[in-house]
């Protein structure tokens, strides 16, 4: 995909602290080359950006002979907030500009809470943050919320996330405002953490980040697109069996029925929070046995099946895989490969490239403030955020 030049103010400013969220500070020439805009646009929104506090300079060797020493870098002079609901637990982070997680806070909760319980624990662990954030004296400037099954500004309710939306806006403008939050789907956010938190953006082209956990997800991970990065993609509720085993959403065979944490565990013997407690633990030699890999295995090329689908539908020709499947060994990521070579129309060749990436299970509200620290920069930095930055 082609880098499109940024033309309007908030567009110019965003591409530049988007940049250096992602790179985690870049010299001039850098942010040119990285943002499609002339060296005299880049001087003068850095210069913009430092008088407004948003970016500092520091002296760091130039990479080359004769370059420049001065190198910019997001300040950590002021905060996000991020809030995350996954796994039975949520979670309330203060973070930094750069997607650092400062201080964080956590509770349990019912798997699929409803959003009364969701309020009252949300407004305890929020009324913690900001106190915290108040004795740190960071002014608070993004927010961020990441729910399962929201789907976006164009959202149906539906039985994985059946809330009142306008209920949701109306608690969270009272607990934040005047915060400018950023609501999106859990898979979003762990994109953002994968692109922006744990420095996993050196892939540098257009791919399909795949997570597995509680649920099935995916999003499109535009490597051009600063501003426009993520864009979900509907793939753990397609249907892979007809008549199958049922789903949480109501339907039967979804793919999500078969690789969940919930399904996993039926087979290995573990409920889901045993799962997640034991992180890597549940993969000691011995166990899972022969028996129980086999079965993983068949789940797995399920799971191929399901990405190989998208990759019809999107033309990607790389796939981020993240979630208990890659903490397995080769031949469990061979059935995913086996399950894509199924379903892509011309099967599985060289120019289709898997990434398998340890989740960051436990790392919890780490997604939802990297997603914050991105909307911060996609509005560039400007005080009113665009009407979608509620709802992305």
């Amino acid at each position: 995909m082609a880098k499109a030049e940024p033309q309007s103010r908030r567009q110019t400013r965003g591409a530049v602290l988007e940049l250096l969220l992602r790179r985690k500070g870049a010299f001039r020439p850098e942010l040119s080359a990285g943002t499609a805009l002339t060296d005299v646009s880049v001087w003068r929104i850095v210069s913009e950006l430092r008088q407004e506090g948003w970016v500092v300079e520091s002296r760091k060797r130039a990479p080359y002979v004769g370059g420049p020493s001065s190198f910019f870098t997001l300040s950590n002079d002021h905060a996000v907030l991020g809030v995350e609901l996954s796994n039975g637990r949520l979670s309330v982070g203060l973070g930094g500009l750069d997607a650092s997680v400062l201080q964080s806070w956590r509770c349990a909760v019912p798997a699929e809470p409803d959003q009364a319980v969701f309020e009252a624990r949300c407004r305890e662990l929020l009324g913690e943050a900001l106190a915290q954030r108040g004795r740190r004296g960071l002014p608070a400037v993004q927010a961020a919320v990441a729910l399962p099954g929201y789907g976006g500004p164009a959202h149906r309710r539906n039985a994985i996330f059946p809330w009142d939306l306008e209920r949701l806006h109306a608690f969270l403008r009272q607990c934040l405002s005047p915060v400018p939050v950023a609501l999106t789907n859990s898979v979003i956010a762990q994109a953002a953490y994968d692109r922006y938190a744990i420095g996993a953006d050196a892939l540098g082209r257009d791919h399909l980040f795949v997570f597995v956990g509680h649920g099935v997800a995916a999003a499109i991970v535009s490597a051009a697109g600063a501003l426009d990065a993520f864009a979900p993609v509907e793939m753990g509720h397609a249907v892979v069996q007809r008549g199958g085993a049922r789903c949480r959403c109501g339907h039967h065979g979804c793919l999500e029925a078969y690789t969940s944490l919930q399904a996993v565990g039926e087979i290995v013997g573990l409920d889901e929070a045993s799962l997640l407690a034991r992180g890597d633990a549940w993969l000691e030699p011995g166990a899972p046995g022969p028996r129980e890999l086999a079965q993983l295995r068949d789940r797995l090329v399920l799971l191929g099946l399901g990405i190989g689908n998208a990759l019809n539908l999107h033309g990607l020709r790389d796939v981020v895989i993240s979630g208990w499947p890659s903490l397995l060994g080769p031949e469990e990521a061979a059935a995913v490969a086996h399950g894509i070579d199924e379903s892509l129309l011309g099967g599985l060749q060289d120019d289709v490239t898997l990434h398998f990436r340890k989740p960051g299970t436990g790392s919890d509200p780490g997604a939802s403030v990297a997603f914050a620290a991105w909307a911060f920069a996609r509005r560039g930095g400007v005080d009113s955020p665009e009407p979608a930055a509620l709802a992305a």
